[in-house]
C-alpha cells in the first residue's frame, strides 16, 4: 500500500518532490522525454479509458499523462511546433497504427457478438403438443368459416355473421399462442460502437418501459460505450487531418497555373532577385523530400483505408442475399 502511494506520488509530482530546488538534478520534462505518453501528446491515451472495465487494456507503457504536474509545459511545447516538425517525430502514425488495431479487434468482437445474438434471438421450435393445439385452433377456425358460408347461402345472415366472429377470435387466439410458443427467451442486439449485449425493443410495437429506459441511459453514458466512441472519433479526426495534409489543400486551376508559367518565362533575367534560381532549387528539393515522405505516410495509411472499405463491401454484400431484411438489419444497428 506504502508502495503504490509512493508510486502515485513519483508519478504526479517527480520523483525529486522533496528534493530542495537548488539541489535537483532533473531538468524540467520536455515533450520528447521517455517518460511522456505520446499518446496523450497527439491525442488521446486509450489505456486510461477503460480502467476497471471489462476493456482494460491494462497499464500505459508511458507513466506521465495529463495528471502530472509539469502536463501543462509538456503539451504547451508540443502545441508550439509546426505540423511540418511534429511529422518529424512518429507519434502521431504510433497512434493510428494502435487506435487501428484497436479498432480492428473490436469490430472482429462485434461480429462475433452479433452472430451469438442472431443465434438466441431465433423463434424457438414448437414442441409436438404445442403444434397439435394450434392446428387444432386452425381447423375450429376452417368448420367456422364454412359454417358462415353455408349459412349466409340459406340466407341466415345474422348466423353468418356470429360464426365469422368467432372465427376471428380463434384466429387471433392463435396468433398470440404461437407467438408465446415461439418467443425466445431474450432477444437481443449488439452495440456497434463497443460490442456490448443489449436488450433488442421493437418501438413500432411498444414504448420502452422505465427499467428499459434507464439500461439504454447507462449503457450510453458508460465508460465502454464513451471510450470507445472516443477511439472511433479520434482515429477518424485523426485521418481526416493527415489526408488534408497529404493533398496539400486545394489544387490550383490548370488556367492558374498556366499564367503563372507565362510570367516566369517573360520575365528578364535581370529582373530575377540573385540567388533566386538556387533558392528555387533547394524549394524543389525539399518539396520532393516531403512528397517521399508523404507517399511513406501514405503507404502505411492505406491498410486502414482497404480495411474499412472491405468492411462496407461485406455490408453491401450481405444485403444482396436472398431473405435478407434491410429493415430487420436497420433495427439491430439502432
Amino acid at each position: 500500500m506504502v508502495d503504490a502511494f509512493r508510486s502515485m506520488l513519483d508519478e504526479l509530482m517527480g520523483k525529486e518532490r522533496d528534493v530542495p530546488l537548488s539541489k535537483r538534478q532533473n531538468k524540467a520534462l520536455e515533450f520528447n522525454d521517455p517518460e511522456v505518453c505520446k499518446y496523450e501528446l497527439v491525442a488521446i491515451c486509450p489505456n486510461r479509458l477503460f480502467r476497471n472495465t471489462k476493456s482494460d487494456l491494462g497499464s500505459c507503457g508511458f507513466n506521465i499523462h495529463d495528471d502530472h504536474l509539469e502536463w501543462p509545459n509538456v503539451k504547451e511545447q508540443w502545441d508550439k511546433l509546426s505540423t511540418r516538425e511534429k511529422d518529424r517525430y512518429p507519434y502521431e502514425r504510433d497512434l493510428l497504427r494502435y487506435l487501428e488495431g484497436l479498432i480492428r479487434d473490436m469490430d472482429a468482437k462485434i461480429k462475433r457478438n452479433k452472430e451469438r445474438a442472431e443465434a438466441e434471438s431465433r423463434p424457438k421450435v414448437l414442441k409436438l403438443d404445442d403444434q397439435k393445439r394450434l392446428d387444432d385452433i386452425k381447423a375450429r377456425q376452417a368448420e367456422l368459416l364454412a359454417r358462415a358460408a353455408q349459412l349466409g347461402e340459406f340466407g341466415d345472415v345474422d348466423g353468418a355473421l356470429e360464426c365469422t366472429k368467432q372465427a376471428e377470435a380463434l384466429s387471433r387466439q392463435h396468433e398470440t399462442l404461437y407467438k408465446q410458443l415461439t418467443e425466445p427467451e431474450r432477444t437481443m442486439t449488439v452495440c456497434e460502437i463497443c460490442g456490448v449485449f443489449i436488450n433488442s425493443t421493437d418501438n413500432e410495437q411498444r414504448r420502452l418501459t422505465p427499467g428499459e429506459l434507464k439500461a439504454r441511459e447507462d449503457h450510453l453514458t458508460g465508460k465502454q460505450y464513451l471510450g470507445w466512441k472516443k477511439i472511433r472519433e479520434t482515429y477518424a479526426e485523426l485521418l481526416k487531418q493527415r489526408d488534408e495534409r497529404l493533398r496539400g489543400g486545394p489544387p490550383r486551376t490548370r488556367s492558374h497555373s498556366r499564367d503563372e508559367r507565362e510570367r516566369e518565362r517573360t520575365r528578364r533575367p535581370d529582373d530575377r532577385v540573385p540567388g533566386e534560381r538556387d533558392r528555387g532549387r533547394s524549394s524543389r528539393d525539399y518539396r520532393d523530400k516531403e512528397r517521399d515522405r508523404e507517399r511513406e505516410m501514405e503507404r502505411e495509411l492505406g491498410s486502414s483505408r482497404e480495411y474499412h472499405r472491405a468492411d462496407r463491401d461485406r455490408d453491401h454484400g450481405r444485403s444482396e442475399r436472398p431473405g435478407y431484411d434491410r429493415r430487420e438489419n436497420d433495427r439491430e444497428r439502432g
